[in-house]
C-alpha cells in the first residue's frame, strides 16, 4: 500500500510536459471563471459575523467592513467580463483585501470585546476560514492553495498581536498557533486535488481532441460510405425507394443494384456483423467484391454467395453476413432469390397481401454449405411489390421492451398495401413504427429497401 501512494504522490507531484503546460494554460480561464462565481457566492455567509457572539455587540463598526469585502468580490465578479487586468492577479489581490477585512473584524472584536471566551470564538472562527483556501482548488494554479495560506497565516500573525497579552497568557501556544497548521494541512489537500485535476483535465482534453479528430474521420467515411449507395437513379424495369439508419456514422448495412446488359437487374442487400467502422469497412470491400463479380455470377444467387462466401472465409475470416439477392429476369418474368441467412424477403402479388418468401441458406464467412442458398424462382408481372431488410428493423425494442418482429412488420405493410406511391408507403412504415409501435430510434444499424416491378 505505501509503494502505491508513493507512485501515486510522484506521479501527481511529476513536473508536466510542455504539451501539458499549453493545455492548461488553454483551459485555466475557464477555471478562473468558476472561481470568481464561487468566491462571490461563498462571501455572503461572512454576514454570520453579524451574530456571533463577541461580533454582535458591535454590529454597527464591522458591518460597513463585510460591505467592503462585498464591493471587493464583486470587482473581481466583473473583472472577468472587462478583463482590463490579469485576472490572476485580481483574484490573489481580491483574496487578500477581502480576508485581510475579514481579519480586521476579528481584531476590532478583541480590542472592543476582550475574553478568553471570545478568543476561542473567533480561533473558531478561523479555522472555519479553511474554506477560503480550499475554494482555490477550483483554479488549476498549483500553487494558490499555500499562497493563501501564506497569507492568511501573516493575517493571523498580525491579529495575535492585537489580542491583550493576559489572554494570550492565558492560552497554551498550541491554541494560538493551531489555525496556521490548519491552513497549511488544508493547503496541503487543496493542492494534492488541484494537481490531480491538472493531470486529469490535461488527459481528458488530449481525449477530446482525440474524439473530435475521429468525429471527423467519421464524417469522412460517412460521405465516402453514402457515396457508394445507389443514388435516385432510374433502374430499368423496376421503381425502388430505400431507408437506412445508423446508430453510428457508418454501418455495416449496404445495399447495391447489379446491371445487366440485357436490361436484366440484380438487387443485393447485405448486413455485415457488428457496428461502427470495422462492419462499414468489410461491407464497401463486399460491395467492389460485387460490383466486380464475373458475369455467370451475376445471374445466379447460388454463385454469387457461393463466391462472397468464399471470399468472407479467405480474406475477412474474422467477418460474417448476411446477404440477400434477388436476380430480376424481365425477359423470362421471374425472379431468382437466394437468401444466406437474411431475414425472409417479402412480397406482395398485384394487389395482392404482403406475404414471406421462406428459403434455405446459413449466413456467409463460415462456408457452413456449399452453395450456401437454395435458389428459390419466383414469377414476376408489373406491380409486383419486394420489401427486403436488415435485422436492425425488427429487432429494435419499443417503450414497452417488445421487438416488432416479422409479424409486426407483416401487420404494418398490409395495413399500407393500398398505397400506390412508394415514398409515401415508406413514409407510412415509419410513422407507423413510431406512432402506433413507440419506435423512433434503432439501436441497430437498419435498412430496408422496396421494389416495385414496372
Amino acid at each position: 500500500m505505501s509503494q502505491s501512494l508513493y507512485r501515486y504522490l510522484k506521479d501527481i507531484f511529476k513536473a508536466p510536459n510542455q504539451s501539458t503546460v499549453q493545455i492548461l494554460k488553454l483551459i485555466e480561464p475557464r477555471y478562473d471563471k468558476e472561481y470568481t462565481y464561487y468566491s462571490f457566492l461563498i462571501h455572503f455567509f461572512v454576514y454570520l459575523l453579524l451574530v456571533i457572539p463577541g461580533l454582535d455587540q458591535i454590529r454597527i463598526q464591522i458591518l460597513p467592513i463585510l460591505l467592503c469585502v462585498s464591493i471587493a468580490r464583486l470587482i473581481l465578479l466583473l473583472q472577468y467580463y472587462t478583463k482590463t487586468i490579469s485576472l490572476p492577479f485580481m483574484i490573489y489581490s481580491s483574496g487578500i483585501i477581502a480576508d485581510g477585512l475579514l481579519y480586521s473584524v476579528f481584531i476590532i472584536g478583541m480590542i472592543e470585546t476582550p475574553s478568553v471566551e471570545n478568543f476561542f470564538i473567533f480561533s473558531t472562527i478561523q479555522i472555519v476560514l479553511i474554506l477560503s483556501i480550499l475554494l482555490y482548488s477550483v483554479r488549476l494554479d498549483s500553487k494558490a492553495c499555500f499562497y493563501s495560506a501564506g497569507y492568511f497565516t501573516i493575517l493571523h500573525l498580525i491579529y495575535l498581536r492585537f489580542v491583550p497579552d493576559l489572554i494570550l497568557d492565558s492560552v497554551s501556544n498550541f491554541t494560538k498557533y493551531f489555525p496556521i497548521g490548519i491552513f497549511f494541512g488544508s493547503a496541503t489537500i487543496g493542492t494534492i486535488f488541484v494537481l490531480n485535476k491538472r493531470k486529469d483535465t490535461a488527459e481528458l482534453y488530449n481525449l477530446s481532441e482525440e474524439k473530435r479528430y475521429i468525429q471527423q474521420e467519421l464524417e469522412l467515411a460517412k460521405k465516402v460510405q453514402d457515396a457508394l449507395f445507389p443514388s435516385n437513379e432510374k433502374i430499368f424495369g423496376i421503381e425502388y425507394t430505400f431507408y437506412r439508419k445508423n446508430p453510428n456514422l457508418i454501418g455495416g448495412d449496404f445495399f447495391d443494384f447489379v446491371q445487366l446488359r440485357e436490361g436484366n437487374v440484380g438487387v443485393f442487400l447485405t448486413d455485415v456483423a457488428g457496428h461502427g467502422i470495422s462492419s462499414a469497412m468489410v461491407a464497401s470491400i463486399v460491395k467492389v467484391l460485387v460490383s466486380t463479380l464475373p458475369y455467370r455470377f451475376k445471374t445466379s444467387p447460388a454463385k454469387l454467395m457461393s463466391y462472397l462466401d468464399d471470399r468472407l472465409v479467405k480474406d475477412l475470416n474474422k467477418y460474417h453476413a448476411s446477404a440477400i439477392y434477388l436476380f430480376f429476369d424481365f425477359v423470362e418474368k421471374k425472379c431468382i432469390l437466394g437468401n444466406a441467412g437474411h431475414p425472409y424477403l417479402i412480397m406482395a402479388k398485384k394487389n395482392g397481401p404482403f406475404e414471406e418468401v421462406v428459403t434455405e441458406g446459413p449466413i456467409l464467412g463460415f462456408n457452413i454449405k456449399i452453395p450456401p442458398v437454395v435458389e428459390k424462382e419466383i414469377q414476376i408481372e408489373s406491380g409486383d411489390r419486394f420489401f427486403i431488410y436488415t435485422d436492425g428493423l425488427i429487432e429494435t425494442l419499443d417503450k414497452d421492451g417488445v421487438s416488432l418482429e416479422s409479424e409486426g412488420l407483416l401487420e404494418i405493410l398490409n395495413k399500407h398495401s393500398d398505397v400506390k406511391n412508394l415514398k409515401e408507403l415508406e413514409a407510412k412504415i415509419l410513422l407507423e413504427l413510431r406512432d402506433r409501435f413507440g419506435i423512433d430510434t434503432f439501436s441497430d444499424d437498419t435498412m430496408f429497401l422496396i421494389i416495385e416491378v414496372d
